[in-house]
């Protein structure tokens, strides 16, 4: 009887204990939400963004409150918004652990609110810092909408908050540079790019990624600021080390660091590129012999394949107008900005000399398909020529300045 009782308590805790996992493990991303299911809270949306023009502050925790009962999480406020509404009113203390949560779940797909309507408009307008705003240019959308974004945090950091927000503020304004915050406007204008139509049932349904860490190596990274940056990270989780962002920005700040030495690496490119190989065309404008008497024009197209450059060249003009040859040299010294060539060769005139090239302008980065890059140099060039096109043949001295374009 004890026995049979014992077990019946064991299998209800059991039945409730699984009803408990499922509804915590559910998914509300796989759950539909209909719009016209939504009126009540569209009116409550309304009188949010009436309330935030006007300034009413109660009428506004009062939409606030109305909202927070949606069924499904997300569906009737979602928390870009909820975010965005808090930075408007200067509600630091929730704003900043708000902007860390969002950080945090960076790549996960959520819920978008169920409404393209004027509170959604009117957040848009008004904090101008999630993705994308086709009002301007990209690259200027991105550096307004990153400064839009610093200017908040750095009010944050200096507001009467809680000592663990200010100081989580502060990281957050040197941090949120490297993510790409995305408003369900972006996905409405992409759905709309390859749809005829687009519906409200659409827009209430919209389950995307609100946040990608994101690191253009293309883009300019500010590898000094990003030092203090750790460091502040480093003393966060000293100071606080039960808080729930000290192990989150202990993997991000490993992260980050990674991430410095692959945009070092990927600016310095051309480290790898010294003493490998490429193709150029190089003009040389001025030559004159050792007595300054006379000059010629000079066009060559190098090409090397590890420390060799083989160059066919051709002298327009001048002395030695139309002869053509071919010169194979030897790449022995490179940087980045210069490299020196001894030479010899011939064909229609038999030469030897040196030149110098000095890299005044270097492609920031690579290509990013071939991983090809640019260079443009001034050359200096020695060469003795041995030529006459009569039975007769002669050794010429020859100094030319020139330039060059290169690609690696």
């Amino acid at each position: 009887m004890i026995r049979t009782f014992f077990l019946a308590i064991l299998c209800s805790c059991a039945i409730t204990l699984g009803q408990n996992a499922n509804f915590d493990q559910m998914d509300y991303n796989k759950v539909k939400v209909n719009p016209t299911d939504m009126a009540e809270f569209q009116d409550a949306r309304n009188s949010l963004w009436l309330a935030l023009k006007n300034g009413d502050i109660e009428k506004v925790d009062a939409a606030l409150e109305y909202l927070s009962h949606e069924e499904i999480p997300e569906s009737a406020l979602d928390s870009l918004e909820l975010l965005q509404i808090n930075l408007l009113l200067k509600r630091y203390d929730q704003a900043i652990p708000q902007f860390a949560n969002m950080l945090m779940n960076a790549r996960k797909k959520v819920r978008n609110s169920f409404a393209d309507d004027s509170l959604f408009q009117y957040l848009r307008t008004e904090t101008r810092f999630a993705a994308e705003y086709l009002d301007r240019p990209a690259e200027r959308d991105r550096k307004e909408r990153l400064l839009k974004t610093t200017s908040y945090l750095t009010e944050a950091a200096r507001a009467n908050v809680k000592p663990e927000n200010k100081d989580l503020a502060s990281i957050l304004e040197d941090l949120h540079p490297y993510y790409h915050i995305f408003d369900k406007g972006f996905w409405i204008y992409s759905a709309k790019m390859f749809k005829k139509e687009f519906s409200n049932d659409s827009v209430a349904n919209i389950i995307s990624q609100r946040v990608e860490d994101r690191v253009d190596l293309h883009q300019e990274m500010d590898t000094v600021a990003a030092k203090p940056m750790l460091g502040k990270m480093h003393a966060f989780c000293e100071s606080y080390p039960e808080s729930e962002y000290s192990e989150w920005l202990k993997e991000i700040s490993k992260k980050i660091e990674e991430d410095q030495n692959a945009y070092k690496r990927f600016r310095n490119y051309y480290e790898e590129k010294l003493y490998t190989g490429g193709i150029g065309l190089e003009a040389f404008l001025l030559g004159v012999n050792l007595s300054f008497t006379e000059g010629e024009f000079l066009l060559g197209v190098p090409v090397q394949i590890s420390r060799l450059i083989v160059t066919p060249s051709m002298f327009l003009g001048g002395e030695f107008s139309d002869a053509f040859f071919i010169t194979a040299g030897i790449d022995v010294y490179e940087n980045k900005w210069l490299k020196i060539q001894p030479f010899a060769g011939g064909y229609d005139l038999f030469t030897a000399g040196l030149q110098v090239d000095y890299r005044f302008w270097m492609s920031k980065t690579r290509g990013s398909e071939f991983h090809d890059a640019t260079y443009l140099t001034v050359k200096l060039r020695y060469m003795g020529i041995y030529y006459a096109p009569e039975a007769k043949k002669e050794w010429h001295n020859r100094i030319y300045l020139g330039l060059g374009l290169h690609f690696w």
